[in-house]
Order: C-alpha cells, then sequence, then structure tokens
C-alpha cells in the first residue's frame, strides 16, 4: 500500500513521538516550517507537541504521543505526518496506535533514527510504505540543511520520483554482486529494540538499509553479532550501508574517528563485512541517508535492486501515487 503524493496546497502534521522539545529547537523548527511551506505546503503542529512527561524524556505521556499520531492519520486535512525529532521511547507508542485507521487512510509517514520503530510497526501492521527522512529541522547543519535532502523531498513526495539514487559522494563496494528486495532499516539501534515483538521487521529476501547513531565499537561488533544470530542475515538478499555517524566526519559535528584498541581507525563497513563472512550477499556503502548526512528519503517497503560492483541503487517500484 502506497500514500497519496503531496501537492500545493496540502498540509503536513508535525509530531513528536519520543524526545521531547527543547526551548533551543524552536528556530530549528521554525525554519524547517517557513521552508516547507516555501514549496507551497500547509504545516500544522499536533496536540502535545511541546508536551513533557514527567521524567522530561519524552513528548508527552505514551497516550498523548499515540494520540497525535492517530489524529493526523485520521484527520482528512493532513496529507502527511513528520516526525521532528528521534530519541528513544517511540517504542512506547506500538500497543496504542490505530493500525486500522492507519491503514484506511494512507498518507506519507517519515521521520528518521527512533522513528524507525514506527515505520516497522507501521509496515508490519498496514502494509504502508513509509520513508526514512531527515527530523523537521533546519539551522544546524543536519539532514533538512543539505540542499540534497530539500531536493529529494520534492522528487520523492511530490514528483513521486523513483529510479537511481543519486550520489553526493564516494560509494564503496564492500562486496561485488547484485541483489533486489523490499527495502526495510535502517537505524539499528531501534530496530533491534524490537527484537521478540510483533513489530519487528520482516527480513525475508529484503535488501536491509542499515545506519547507525554514533556507536561506540564494541556496541557496532555486538549489534551486528546479535543480527547474525537471530538469523537476519540468512533471510537478507543484500545490504546497504548509509552515513554512519561518529565514524565518519559530518560538517560542524566532526567527531574523532573510531579506533580500536591498538589505536587504529576503524571504518564500519569493515565490521560489517567481518560479521558477514560466512554470507555471500553484496554490500554496498554509501552515504545518503542517516543522520547529520544529506538524505534521499528511503521509501521503506518498496521494491529496490542494488550492484554493488558498478556501485548503484536504483528504487524500483512506486512509492506514492
Amino acid at each position: 500500500m502506497i500514500p497519496p503524493r503531496l501537492k500545493k496546497g496540502d498540509t503536513i502534521g508535525i509530531v513528536a513521538p519520543s524526545k521531547p522539545f527543547y526551548p533551543g529547537c524552536r528556530e530549528l523548527l521554525h525554519n524547517a516550517k517557513e521552508c516547507v511551506e516555501g514549496l507551497g505546503l500547509e504545516v500544522v503542529f499536533s496536540k502535545n507537541l511541546f508536551a513533557s512527561d514527567k521524567l522530561g524524556v519524552s513528548a508527552g505521556t505514551p497516550k498523548q504521543r499515540a494520540d497525535d499520531i492517530n489524529s493526523m492519520f485520521q484527520d482528512k486535512n493532513i496529507n502527511a505526518i513528520w516526525c521532528f525529532q528521534g530519541g528513544g521511547t517511540a517504542i512506547q507508542t506500538l500497543n496504542l496506535l490505530d493500525y486500522g485507521k492507519i491503514r484506511k487512510n494512507p498518507k506519507i509517514f517519515m521521520g528518521k533514527s527512533d522513528s524507525d520503530v514506527l515505520h516497522s510497526a507501521i509496515n508490519r501492521m498496514t502494509g504502508l510504505t513509509t520513508f526514512h527522512a531527515p527530523d523537521f529541522k533546519i539551522g544546524a547543519g543536519i539532514d533538512l540543511d543539505f540542499d540534497y535532502s530539500k531536493k529529494f523531498f520534492v522528487e520523492r513526495l511530490m514528483n513521486g520520483k523513483t529510479g537511481e539514487i543519486k550520489k553526493a559522494s564516494e560509494w564503496k563496494t564492500v562486496r561485488t554482486g547484485k541483489a533486489n528486495g523490499r527495502i526495510v532499516g535502517c537505524t539499528i539501534g531501534p530496530i533491534l529494540s524490537l527484537a521478540g515483538t510483533k513489530y519487528f521487521p520482516d527480513f525475508e529476501g529484503a535488501l536491509f538499509f542499515m545506519e547507525s547513531y554514533n556507536p561506540k565499537v564494541k556496541s557496532a561488533v555486538s549489534e551486528l553479532a546479535q543480527l547474525e544470530k537471530m538469523g537476519v542475515f540468512g533471510k537478507i538478499s543484500g545490504i546497504v550501508i548509509g552515513y554512519i555517524y561518529g565514524f565518519q566526519d559530518a560538517g560542524q559535528f566532526k567527531k574523532t574517528p573510531k579506533l580500536d584498541r591498538r589505536g587504529k581507525k576503524v571504518n564500519y563497513e569493515d565490521l560489517v563485512l567481518e560479521a558477514t563472512k560466512d554470507y555471500d550477499f553484496p554490500i554496498l556503502k554509501i552515504n545518503e541517508f542517516g543522520h547529520y548526512c544529506p538524505n534521499a528519503i528511503i521509501p521503506l517497503g518498496a521494491q529496490a535492486k542494488m550492484d554493488a560492483g558498478k556501485k548503484e541503487v536504483e528504487i524500483v517500484s512506486k512509492c506514492v501515487k
């Protein structure tokens, strides 16, 4: 199931399913609203966007956050739903979402990081294609600040463009080969938080688009080992590795390169190669989705194909109608 595309005059609803809004984000929110309105779209904020739970770690109670998402899907005047930011507690909302309403009112749903638990749950429970996309923020030199991300917002969600993911960087063949399948992913930590639940992604025959936010070397090794032990690598057809913040430079957010105990620089793609040494599926390293980088707005659930040797990734099925 794919949602209707956005057109001028349509309205985007902004929700906060995880981390609370901080005063320092006000300008970033305003800038993003101004940018999107410049495209001829309207922006409205959810009822609880500025709420906070009693611990100060979430934008309201699980019910408040779930109610905002349910309301946005039910509201006929809302054409797309955009998660303001990630965090770590969106998983609390999953049993409170009305998947029947979502199924009856398919619309664009986008976000990244902790929002990937919502993508997985919505896809598993309804079959709706959703979009791994930048936070709704501009002004800090992060995701939506990049012209590349703004361009793909228009091309993917308004013009319905699929086809090849355009390079904004140098790509790297990690293991050669060709593969195709449904796009599943993306941020590993949130995805693994769904292990043992009915919301965990269906990896059978899938192309695993993976990214991570500032993992330590030992946690990255552990997460990849967990995926292997769960049988994920025995099911997928290929891996596309996105931008790994913390392992690579990212503008003003430059981090010290990850080093092993000997002081040698560690590349995330080498950890993936080692973790999958008993498998032969292709692996391609790109940089066009993830945290604090240009984002190609990845349609989760859409069909795609890859040629790691030729360094090509192509989305082959429609993601909006």
